[in-house]
């Protein structure tokens, strides 16, 4: 991207975060979590959260990175689906990350809604582990539709 003084260009918003799709499931990953889960706990709830996050996160990790490097959108988001899925692995598996994970979460809820966030550890969440995958397909896609 030429940034000359006269050159008007703006510096792209990752498109394969910053679109409407990935905004609303954004939207209904936190009534999901902060509300719906409190006023109706099923399963439903629990796995819709594992589900969102698991499409969202590394669409969130690929804008992150389009920050901070000049990488291209393929490693991005391939990068941000490892670290996705190792997040994912890691906190439905392990208790202390689990843990950790909730009392992070629950100091932003606190500020934001004035309530906790709870994570639990269940290995049956993992069942949304290959949304990770339609998440980069879907980033791709942004790259270049067809």
């Amino acid at each position: 991207m030429n940034m000359s003084p006269t050159s008007t260009a703006q510096p792209q918003l990752a498109s394969e975060f910053f679109n409407w799709t990935v905004m609303l499931s954004l939207a209904l990953f936190g009534i999901n979590n902060w509300w719906l889960k409190h006023a109706f706990p099923n399963w439903l709830t629990g796995k819709l959260s594992d589900f969102l996050f698991c499409f969202f996160f590394p669409l969130y990790c690929s804008a992150i990175l389009a920050l901070v490097t000049d990488w291209p959108i393929r490693r991005r988001v391939w990068l941000g689906a490892g670290l996705t899925l190792i997040a994912f692995v890691a906190m439905k598996t392990s208790p202390v990350i689990s843990s950790w994970v909730s009392d992070v979460l629950s100091i932003v809820s606190r500020v934001i809604l004035g309530g906790d966030s709870v994570n639990r550890v269940d290995p049956a969440d993992l069942i949304a582990a290959p949304v990770v995958v339609y998440s980069v397909l879907f980033a791709l896609k942004q790259e270049n539709p067809a």
